[in-house]
């Protein structure tokens, strides 16, 4: 494996097919999960599962499984913290699976997770317990789970942090229409309206209820 890796090294490969890293056997050509130097090929762990993952990472051997084998370490060290059945455990399992899914919306879409966090441990330590009535939320949608870009959020909170929202900007305030129309006491589907039939955002979020414009 070592004269193997010193060949491979800074040097990309052609065909890594059949090649086993540890764990994981090379099944094909995979597609990039993330921006990352170089190619990413689709595996097969022992286990069964099927994960893209970076030749890079492989190579040097920071990857040699799909997760699993942190997850054994993991199932060992929950005997000690006791929480396999607490709702911060749920939700990190949930986190986990979400971004471990081959051909899902979040692994399309690169959507990782930090690696420290393959250890519950880790990631109690540093999200620490969830608050009763919120969940794990990203707080850039199109970012990966990480310290940095994570919260335990309100569902109206994770409502409004969603890629389908609409953003209204006005008065060096950025809020989605379901934002707005809280703040003005007026009905979501008032406020969509008018934008739907070409309003400002000043004259939509301005004017007094008066009547809806008629379609012309």
């Amino acid at each position: 494996m070592a004269q193997m890796r010193k060949s491979l090294m800074g040097k990309p490969l052609n065909n890594l097919i059949g090649f086993r890293f540890g764990s994981l056997t090379v099944l094909q050509l995979g597609e990039k999960q993330r921006q990352h130097n170089g190619a990413w090929w689709l595996c097969q762990c022992d286990c069964g599962t099927q994960k893209n993952i970076p030749a890079t990472d492989m190579v040097q051997g920071k990857i040699s499984s799909c997760g699993c084998e942190h997850a054994v370490r993991i199932a060992k060290s929950n005997i000690t913290h006791g929480m396999t059945k607490s709702r911060t455990y749920k939700l990190w399992m949930a986190m986990r699976n979400r971004c471990n899914r081959i051909n899902q919306d979040y692994s399309c879409r690169g959507i990782t997770y930090d690696e420290r966090w393959d250890d519950f441990a880790n990631f109690l330590s540093d999200m620490g317990e969830v608050p009763d009535g919120m969940s794990l939320d990203r707080i850039d949608c199109n970012g990966s789970y990480h310290k940095a870009n994570c919260r335990w959020a309100t569902r109206e909170q994770q409502a409004n942090n969603t890629r389908a929202n609409v953003f209204l900007e006005y008065g060096g305030k950025r809020q989605t229409v379901a934002q707005w129309a809280k703040e003005l006491g007026m009905k979501q589907d008032k406020l969509r309206s008018r934008l739907r039939y070409g309003w400002t955002t000043q004259r939509a979020l301005e004017e007094g209820n008066t009547p809806e414009p008629a379609d012309e």
